[in-house]
């Protein structure tokens, strides 16, 4: 009978044990599982951050090229490759009161906007960024002088877009400058230019 007891509770024993692991496993998938969630959205934040960073230098850089006559800006553009896929960039010029009183304060009918859209974005598929530069700007290359070791990047954005004039802008080290041309009556125009293109 003793024996019986002693094999009866050694059973039980064993039974405890494997449910104890099964548990501590159970236990352990769910802290594994919780903690690769935490470091995907970490990247994906720390990506979007990095995008958003690479949108104000280039708006900046823009900005500072129009507000110039005198000087050329240079900059790289390069946005980071996050999300499985290549983002594309315009620069637009709008005539959408409704967007560009949503993101330009004190614009009225017309607005240059920077778009970012990326369909595999996992934080914001489409971004707009406003750039402070007055409406009446053309993006041309009639008036734009040429510089030595660039070419004029002329880009368009694709018909699907419709007939919003702009750049789709590529990754790659441009310089902008501005053309004051009041002399002869034409509008101020923004020339961008890319090397190697």
């Amino acid at each position: 009978m003793d024996n019986r007891l002693r094999y009866i509770k050694a059973k039980k024993g064993q039974s405890d044990t494997v449910f104890e692991v099964l548990i501590t496993v159970i236990l352990l998938m769910f802290v594994l599982g919780v903690g690769a969630i935490a470091m995907s959205s970490l990247s994906n934040t720390k990506c979007s951050k990095s995008i958003d960073i690479a949108m104000g230098d280039l708006k900046l850089a823009i900005e500072k090229a129009a507000n110039s006559s005198l000087i050329s800006t240079d900059f790289l553009f390069d946005l980071p490759y996050c999300f499985g896929s290549d983002a594309n960039v315009y620069l637009l010029n709008l005539a959408d009161p409704r967007i560009c009183s949503t993101y330009c304060p004190g614009a009225s009918e017309r607005c240059y906007m920077l778009e970012y859209v990326n369909d595999k974005d996992k934080v914001s598929q489409t971004r707009h960024l406003c750039v402070q530069m007055s409406p009446m700007v053309q993006l041309s290359s009639i008036n734009c002088s040429s510089i030595i070791g660039y070419t004029q990047y002329t880009e368009p954005i694709p018909p699907s877009l419709g007939t919003t004039p702009g750049l789709f802008l590529k990754p790659g080290k441009y310089k902008i400058s501005s053309q004051n041309l009041s002399m002869g009556g034409d509008l101020p125009t923004i020339c961008f230019y890319k090397k190697g293109s």
